[in-house]
């Protein structure tokens, strides 16, 4: 069963502003509940989701949820989007370091990714 827990970027994230994509860089700009802005850096992304809430309530609905500290970006362990991506992939890329990360906002903005590379946090 999909479980959120807690990566190492604790963080409260009242409004994703922006998204900035290119190649395999992905740059999410937001304001956190305390009005701060703030960027995150995804990169060697492999695949990339951006929906509604709405999209993702049966999905949402399911995961356990493991996290121990209140935070709007989390891994999923035992990921069904990674199981997915292995599929599609036939064995192309090596999936052993790959991690599905999850953010979400207070608005309804939700977006998860897989990547191979721990996530950058940059206050501006």
């Amino acid at each position: 069963m999909e479980s959120l827990v807690n990566c190492d970027i604790i963080i409260d994230i009242e409004i994703i502003d922006k998204i900035v994509a290119g190649d395999q860089l992905y740059e999410v700009f937001f304001t956190t509940t305390d009005q701060m802005k703030y960027k995150i850096v995804f990169d060697f992304v492999w695949d990339f989701r951006c929906a509604i809430e709405n999209a993702y309530i049966d999905r949402s609905t399911k995961f356990c949820h493991n996290e121990k500290d209140k935070s709007s970006i989390f891994l999923i362990q035992d990921s069904n989007y990674i199981k997915y991506f292995e599929e599609q992939i036939s064995g192309t890329l090596p999936i052993g370091e790959l991690k599905n990360y999850i953010l979400f906002d207070h608005v309804d903005t939700i977006i998860e990714l897989l990547t191979i590379r721990e996530p950058v946090l940059i206050k501006i």
